[in-house]
């Protein structure tokens, strides 16, 4: 996929933001366009963050495809650790460190996670809104897992992840999208996985926004809630 046509999508979509904006995401105004989307992704950030929390030993945590560095700024604030986060993609790479530089031991690396390494050593992996960017993960996913801590986990979030009846209609959507904002060459870098993907791990699925109690609590609240699963890979967990 060329960067230059992802960065245009993105332009397209409005998700190029100023550096004050990147700065205190996901929190946004109520007015802005986004606003739900965020009020979700914030809601997945803080159930990954009290999940890194309670492991309770310092981490050495790698997010790939960082974009802006909202989540890997947020990722810094677990105590002990040390984050290294990664993209591609230079215009969103460089805003993120101009916009964290300084903060703590919160490090930003261009790397390719195409090519089936990290960036540096790693106990935890994060893929936030990544692997959809990905022909194929899985063999990549087995790649990084012998890179990290054996005892080391690596977590997918939002992320969307279908069964077979859904692909078909799912590529429509993907093809229309692109094609109403002006890049409809980017339909065919965007790609559509299903949990078959990963049926060679062991996964537990840490959320799932089709649970009873998400459900009922949407229907309660009107909040937001993410669409997408939270999974999560174990090294240990045997593959």
């Amino acid at each position: 996929m060329s960067t230059d046509l992802y960065v245009a999508a993105r332009a397209r979509e409005g998700r190029l933001l100023p550096d004050a904006t990147v700065a205190i995401l996901p929190d946004v105004a109520a007015t802005d366009p986004l606003a739900d989307e965020w009020r979700a992704r914030a809601e997945a950030c803080e159930r990954l963050l009290r999940h890194l929390r309670a492991l309770r030993r310092p981490l050495r945590i790698v997010e790939l495809g960082c974009g802006n560095g909202w989540l890997a700024h947020r990722l810094s604030s677990v105590p002990g650790s040390e984050v290294l986060a990664a993209d591609v993609n230079e215009v969103e790479l460089d805003q993120a460190r101009r916009v964290f530089a300084g903060r703590g031991t919160l490090r930003f690396a261009h790397h390719d996670m195409r090519d089936g390494t990290l960036p540096g050593p790693a106990d935890v992996v994060v893929l936030a809104s990544a692997l959809q960017y990905l022909p194929d993960p899985a063999p990549l996913m087995a790649a990084w897992l012998d890179e990290i801590d054996p005892h080391g986990e690596l977590h997918v979030l939002d992320t969307p992840i279908y069964t077979q009846g859904e692909l078909a209609a799912a590529r429509r959507r993907t093809r229309r999208h692109y094609t109403e904002i002006g890049v409809p060459e980017m339909a065919a870098a965007y790609h559509h996985h299903t949990w078959d993907t990963f049926a060679r791990f062991h996964v537990d699925v840490l959320f799932r926004p089709d649970a009873a109690t998400t459900r009922l609590r949407r229907r309660l609240t009107g909040a937001p809630v993410t669409p997408f699963p939270w999974l999560r890979i174990r090294r240990d967990a045997g593959r």
